[in-house]
Parts: C-alpha cells; sequence; structure tokens
C-alpha cells in the first residue's frame, strides 16, 4: 500500500498543470535545504571550539546542555515557519478497502522524512563524537546524540498539532516567541535560570542514560495523539463539514464605505485579506517586524556613525506591508480578476483605491513605530522622511512592477517559503523601492550633511504625493494596456 501511495504522490505531482513552476520551486527550495545541511555541519564540525575559544568556556558539554531548552525552543519556532502539515487528498481512497488507519500511518510518517528532522544529526553528532565520547564512552556518546534527534522528532509532531489546532495562526507562534525571550531576559538578569534546568535535564542522559527513555515515551505519546487527532478527522463527513464552514470570518469596515465607490473597493480588499491565510500572515508579519529596528536602534554604532543603514531601516519599517503584500498586488485577486473586470468600475477607481489601502497602512506603521521616538527624534525624522518617500515614490513603484506578468496565488496556503506567485518582477522590486531613497540622501551625505540628505528623501516624496493624480493617471493607462493579457494570464494558471 505504501508502493501505491507513493506512486500517486508521485503521478500527482509530475502530472499536474503546474508541475514545471512546482519543480522549479522544488530546486530553489533544495538549494536552500543543501546550503543549511553545509553551514549546520561546519557549525557542528567547529562547535567545541566556538564554545572553548570563542566564548571561553572550559566545560564544552555543560555549556551546551544548558542552552539546548533555548535551542529546541527555537527550533520549534523554525519549525513552524518551514515545516508544512502533512497532507494527503484521502477521499478518492475513503471507498476503497483500506484501513484508515493505514493512511493515517503514511501520512504521519512520510512528513517525518524532512530536513529539519536531519539538523539535530548533522549538527550534534560530531561535538559528541569529538567531546562526549572523550569524556565519557563513544557509547554514551552516541546515546546523548540520539536522544537530542528523538526531543527533535518530539517538536516535528507538536509542531503538526499546534498547527492544526491554531489553524496555522501566527499569533500563535508570535506568544511562544515572546515566552522564550521573557525566559532569556529572565536567564540574563537573574530572575529564574532556564539554563540551569536545560543543563541538569541533559546532563542526566550523560550520567543516568535510562533516562534517554523518557525523550522515546513522551515521542510516542505525541504521535499517539497525532494519529487519534487525523483518525477523528478522516471521515467523509468530518470533511464534509470542514469544507463547507471553512468560509472564514466576516470583518467589515462599514466606515469605508462612506467614501464612496473607492472605499467599498478597499473594504473588500481589507475582507480578502482578513479571511485568507497567505495575506493575513503577511499582515501579522508585518506588524511583528516592525520591532526590526530593536536590532539597530540600540546599537550606537549604527545611530552615529552609519546614518545610511538607519534610512534603509525606516524604509523596512513604515514600508513593510506595501512592499510585502505588494509584490501581488494584482495576484492576490488572480482567482476572481475576469469578475472584477465586468463590475462597473474605472480602471482609475481601481488602481486609486490600490493606492489608499497602501498607503493608508503605511501611515499606520509610521504611527505604530512612533514609540522608537525613545531612542531619539533623529529616528522619528527618519520615519516621517520613509513614509513619505513609500507614499509618494515607492508606492508607484509597487502599482507599477506588479502588473509585470503577475500569477495566481492561493490565498489559503501560508506564507512560509511559498513562492507561489513569485517572479521576476518581484525581485527586481526591491531594487528602487530599497536603493531609490539613497539617490536623494548620498549627494547630501558626501557633503558630510546626511540630515539634509534625509530632508531631501523626504521632500521626494512630498512631490510624488503633490503629483499622485498625474502618477494614478499614468499608472491607470498603463493597466489599461495590461488588463486584459493580466487576465489571460490568470487564466492559464
Amino acid at each position: 500500500m505504501v508502493n501505491l501511495l507513493l506512486s500517486h504522490s508521485w503521478k500527482r505531482f509530475t502530472r499536474s498543470i503546474s508541475f514545471s513552476k512546482d519543480a522549479a520551486t522544488l530546486i530553489f527550495t533544495g538549494i536552500l535545504g543543501l546550503m543549511m545541511f553545509v553551514y549546520a555541519l561546519a557549525l557542528g564540525l567547529t562547535l567545541d571550539i566556538i564554545i572553548i575559544k570563542g566564548l571561553k568556556q572550559s566545560d564544552a558539554i555543560g555549556f551546551l546542555n544548558s542552552l539546548l531548552l533555548y535551542f529546541f525552543g527555537f527550533e520549534f519556532i523554525m519549525r513552524y515557519m518551514m515545516q508544512n502539515l502533512p497532507v494527503l487528498d484521502v477521499q478518492p481512497y475513503l471507498h476503497l478497502p483500506m484501513k484508515k488507519s493505514k493512511l493515517v500511518h503514511f501520512l504521519l510518517l512520510r512528513s517525518a522524512v524532512h530536513l529539519l528532522n536531519l539538523m539535530p544529526l548533522i549538527l550534534f553528532i560530531p561535538f559528541a563524537l569529538k567531546v562526549v565520547a572523550s569524556d565519557y564512552s563513544p557509547a554514551t556518546a552516541w546515546l546523548w546524540a540520539l536522544t537530542l534527534w528523538i526531543c527533535s522528532m518530539v517538536l516535528h509532531y507538536l509542531v503538526v498539532l499546534f498547527k492544526k489546532a491554531l489553524d496555522d495562526n501566527i499569533f500563535g507562534i508570535l506568544t511562544l516567541l515572546g515566552i522564550i525571550v521573557l525566559l532569556g531576559a529572565s536567564d540574563y538578569y537573574g530572575w529564574f535560570k532556564l539554563s540551569d534546568v536545560s543543563a541538569a535535564i541533559f546532563n542526566s542522559f550523560l550520567n543516568q542514560p535510562v533516562l534517554a527513555l523518557i525523550p522515546l515515551l513522551l515521542l510516542g505519546l505525541v504521535y499517539f495523539l497525532c494519529y487519534n487527532f487525523f483518525r477523528q478527522a478522516m471521515y467523509p463527513e468530518e470533511i464534509s463539514y470542514q469544507r463547507t464552514n471553512a468560509t472564514g470570518v466576516t470583518q467589515d469596515l462599514s466606515f469605508l464605505k462612506n467614501f464612496g465607490l473607492i472605499g467599498e473597493m478597499i473594504n473588500v480588499e481589507v475582507k480578502l485579506i482578513l479571511r485568507n491565510k497567505r495575506p493575513k500572515n503577511i499582515l501579522y508579519l508585518s506588524a511583528f517586524f516592525l520591532l526590526y529596528g530593536l536590532i539597530f536602534y540600540t546599537n550606537k554604532k549604527y545611530m552615529e556613525d552609519m546614518p545610511g543603514i538607519l534610512l534603509f531601516v525606516g524604509i523596512f519599517i513604515t514600508g513593510i506591508f506595501m512592499i510585502n503584500y505588494g509584490q501581488l498586488l494584482f495576484s492576490w485577486q488572480g482567482g476572481h480578476y475576469d469578475f472584477t473586470l465586468t463590475r462597473p468600475v474605472s480602471m482609475r477607481q481601481y488602481v486609486e483605491s490600490k493606492y489608499w489601502l497602501l498607503t493608508c497602512v503605511t501611515i499606520v506603521c509610521f504611527v505604530l513605530s512612533t514609540p522608537y521616538l525613545y531612542f531619539g527624534w533623529k529616528i522619528l525624522f527618519i520615519h516621517l522622511a520613509m513614509t513619505l518617500f513609500n507614499m509618494g515614490i515607492n508606492v508607484f513603484v509597487i502599482l507599477n512592477l506588479a502588473m509585470w506578468d503577475p500569477k495566481k496565488v492561493d490565498l489559503k496556503k501560508g506564507v512560509t517559503f511559498n513562492y507561489e506567485g513569485v517572479g521576476a518582477a518581484q525581485w527586481i522590486m526591491s531594487i528602487p523601492i530599497l536603493l531609490g531613497p539613497y539617490i536623494f540622501f548620498l549627494p547630501f551625505s558626501f557633503m558630510g550633511q546626511p540630515e539634509l540628505g534625509i530632508a531631501a528623501v523626504g521632500l521626494a516624496g512630498v512631490v510624488g504625493i503633490i503629483f499622485r493624480g498625474k502618477l494614478i493617471d499614468l499608472t491607470t493607462r498603463r493597466l489599461a494596456e495590461r488588463k486584459y493579457k493580466i487576465a489571460a494570464g490568470f487564466r492559464k494558471d
């Protein structure tokens, strides 16, 4: 039966109408996976040197064991971002003489074939053979490394339960990340030492190898919970119920209707964002990346000596939603683009609704970033200049480049490692968006007047805002010329 299911999966992949696109994505992710493998192997081979010589720790084993709980916490987050839920179209098999239990076991065991499940072995086996084996014994070293791998497999199936229980809601993982950061701060300031707990747990696996049975039993328990969860959800009436009730929420920003037809169109697009997984995850991630400035604004080197870097940070913070959502600005509506063309809406109103959606969210990002005033008025000045530039220049760059051969996307898929709809335009778009402000900034910076350079960037944005009517007209004419080609491209997808 396993060979049959594998054969069906392979045929479904190779005979799909999007085979070439899926194959290209698979090759790209394979290259990324190979890079991760090489980096993990290099880190594993030098881990003892980094700990002893780089971090000045005499007890490499004890120090590493004290960090393992943090490692598994961040591994859980990485798995949540990178690990897809196990998927199998079971309906064609439910009327056949095939046991549902075997289908579920196949589903769960196939999901275990993942690069992330090899990472602990690649990372810790070299350390175990070089360091642990010399202090204990080769058998203990192998058992210690195997125990860490079992703990990683526990996380694998926990992520499956976590994502299914929360419907892949990113708020859950952000909460977990906040808890890990809080525990790290508590450890740093000495309020609660999670590192001591971690050291006690993993040292015990070295001193009492029989305790390695505990992670093994935990793996069995988590696997059973996953099995039971999928087994109960495999009845035809349960599948039908899930499909008929997957209608999303009914958010309605009724005040937008006061702004006429453009407001109603913005309201429809807001519903599209809030009711579908991929655009909704982009919205959540944009809110999360508002904290990006903490990496740079807390470093005096960037604040005092590298104002050009702060310009990039300002673009990123105030325009993160505009950039991420705008990359696929027309692709989001690819599934109903023909219907959009039949509506009694002018192309100018359509373009203008996109413009106001992106600029309004940019203003909201600027308002939410005002707490960075804590680091000085200079930061607020940079954010204001970048907001104006995004509203006057970058928004039109996005509107025009997003028309370049857009592809239809599946709104129900997650955002992590999902390159559906991403083409040459999306990669090229980042160049003028991120480098455009430096055209106005660098001449003044070379003259020793970076503040005037930042003001020039903001002034360029103001000019774009003043002439936005003309720029919207130019964008509208370009969309009118390409609208049928765009619609034909969506039909091919």
